[in-house]
């Protein structure tokens, strides 16, 4: 009678475990699909809005990114400014680009969703007036441009994003890595 009760209670421990790990690996599933699926919708209106081809998600992009995500978090702050980060998170986060073809930011750790840190790049598109890329356009004081440009960028066609937390879990980054990559100088992004 206790052999059966033994491998009645296994049985069942055993069946709970596989349920347990199937729904967290699902679960964590999800969470990554909603993550992508936010940034390639608020990347394709962009670009459908200009007629630019899709872009498709990159796995191996995303892992990049990451990896530069937590790089960017593992920085210290740089020492305040007038720019009222010090007012929340004792210094201004350090966003240093890793290369061409990337789009940083950051802000609050978990105050901000994933579609506001897209949208932020998004709309710049009121500032870029359709002339070609030049060294001016990106100098300091000039409105941005460039995030949007990356975002729409003609001959792009994949994107791979990753966020990080930092500074204490005050500051969050975002790093999302596209190829081919935009923003050639002389060139217009559509």
């Amino acid at each position: 009678m206790y052999k059966k009760i033994s491998v009645t209670i296994t049985t069942t421990l055993v069946i709970a475990a596989i349920l347990t790990v199937s729904w967290s690996a699902l679960h964590r599933s999800y969470a990554q699909s909603d993550f992508a699926n936010t940034i390639l919708k608020i990347h394709n209106d962009e670009r459908a809005a200009v007629k630019v081809p899709d872009l498709t998600w990159s796995d191996s992009l995303a892992a990049d990114a990451k990896k530069w995500a937590e790089h960017l978090a593992s920085l210290p702050p740089k020492p305040t400014s007038s720019s009222g980060w010090n007012q929340c998170c004792g210094g201004e986060p350090d966003l240093v680009h890793a290369g061409p073809g990337e789009n940083l930011w950051a802000g609050g750790a978990n105050y901000y969703s994933t579609a506001d840190m897209v949208k932020s790049w998004a709309s710049e598109k009121s500032n870029y007036h359709g002339a070609p890329l030049s060294n001016a356009d990106f100098a300091p004081g000039v409105p941005m441009i460039g995030h949007y440009t990356q975002m729409v960028w003609k001959n792009t066609r994949e994107v791979g994003c990753a966020t990080a937390i930092g500074n204490q879990g005050k500051f969050e980054f975002l790093v999302c890595r596209y190829s081919p990559s935009g923003n050639t100088l002389g060139q217009t992004p559509y």
